[in-house]
């Protein structure tokens, strides 16, 4: 005999579930995880077998070699696929000199007790959290609608679960069905937030920084000022800012890290509600807050006793923080020093590459800065270029504002 697994079902099944207890045991050569696994799938596949409900799904089996399995078993559905807890199995586990033994029994009573219990609490809190929205909608708190129908929506599919699981071992009534009208309230609460209107500065900001000065958005709908309404400011996928309308529908916003340096030169504030609503309602484009960037211009003696090459870099990577070198005596000086370190070295031969870590130092008149990066390339001199290309320069230039126009 091969030494694979042997699974040895010793079945005790009292008829059409008379005295309610269903009892299945198996045997595993490998392990006794695998005994209780099969022990409560034999469960299983007596109960879908038996049970006579017109609710009853169709039952498929699937086969494997010499193994089988049932892909309504809601033992194996439950264990693996889903988040419902069962009550009422219980796993007998045995070591025996052949391997290992499990004993599966189930309480039916228990068993469809527990069901119902989960799917009536269901039914009480899906009730409770529509008349909540229903409530909140005459009180124009629409994220409150939004929040509380969220909350019921998600319940559903947990209710769907468990009532194709009370089909397969109870006959099922008008009474176990889920009743509400959570679709109605949805598309009241998409016809009061196609009636909103977001209004915000018209202006284009001119910015020196990334700092914006102080600006506010109203937002009303066809009864007036919005109070409580969530806005959200976002600048591509950034989060900037996150805010809640005052009682005059207003809300403020200073921002304080804008792109500065590259752009888009806008942001957009739009409702912080759940994505479906909004796009239903037509509100997912927001409103566009747009700023210019008005850059100073800053003048310096530029003192770089290095490769050519290597101020030349240096110098461009300055010009485009709006710093320029001059050859006015009265503008500040700056002394630029280079270091670079092999790191690495990849390939071999003339196709040789190397890491090195550039380290650069400005100092001047009120002025010392220093710092670090990375770059590749066949030698120093390439690999340093590289670096001070994409040195990020901020800092200087914050520095040097004094000297700036």
């Amino acid at each position: 005999m091969k030494k694979t697994t042997l699974l040895i079902a010793l079945l005790a099944v009292l008829p059409a579930f008379a005295g309610r207890v269903i009892t299945y045991t198996a045997v595993s050569e490998k392990s006794q995880e695998e005994a209780n696994n099969a022990a409560m799938a034999g469960v299983a596949k007596q109960i879908v077998a038996q049970v006579d409900s017109k609710q009853v799904l169709t039952k498929k089996e699937s086969k494997s070699g010499a193994n089988s399995s049932l892909d309504e078993t809601f033992f194996s559905s439950n264990s693996v696929k889903s988040n419902i807890k069962l009550k009422g199995v219980k796993i007998e586990s045995v070591k025996t000199d052949k391997g290992y033994k499990a004993t599966a029994t189930l309480d039916m009573d228990e068993f469809t007790s527990d069901i119902q219990f989960q799917m009536k609490r269901i039914r009480t809190d899906v009730a409770k959290l529509e008349a909540s929205a229903r409530e909140a909608l005459k009180n124009r708190q629409y994220a409150k609608v939004a929040s509380d129908l969220q909350s019921a929506q998600a319940m559903l599919p947990d209710y769907e679960r468990l009532l194709w699981q009370l089909s397969k071992v109870y006959p099922l009534n008008d009474t176990q069905r889920l009743l509400h009208n959570l679709p109605e309230v949805e598309s009241a609460l998409i016809e009061k937030l196609s009636g909103i209107k977001i209004k915000g500065p018209t202006e284009t900001f001119a910015l020196v920084s990334s700092e914006m000065p102080e600006w506010s958005v109203t937002v009303t709908d066809s009864e007036g000022p919005l109070s409580g309404f969530p806005l959200i400011a976002k600048q591509g996928r950034q989060t900037l800012a996150e805010k809640r309308t005052g009682e005059n529908g207003s809300a403020n916003f200073l921002l304080r890290k804008v792109n500065f340096e590259t752009g888009p030169f806008s942001l957009t504030v739009m409702p912080n509600l759940p994505l479906a609503f909004i796009k239903a309602s037509g509100l997912s484009q927001g409103i566009e807050i747009t700023y210019k960037v008005k850059r100073s211009r800053c003048e310096v003696r530029l003192e770089c006793n290095q490769i050519a090459n290597l101020c030349n870099a240096f110098e461009k990577n300055l010009n485009q923080k709006s710093i320029f070198a001059v050859d006015d005596p009265k503008a500040p000086k700056l002394s630029v020093g280079f270091t670079a370190s092999e790191k690495n070295s990849l390939g071999t031969g003339n196709n040789a590459m190397r890491s090195y870590e550039i380290t650069l130092s400005v100092k001047g008149d009120g002025v010392s800065y220093m710092a670090t990066s990375k770059g590749v390339g066949k030698s120093d001199l390439d690999a340093t270029i590289k670096a001070v290309q994409k040195t990020d320069l901020s800092d200087l230039q914050k520095q040097l504002t004094k000297y700036c126009k």
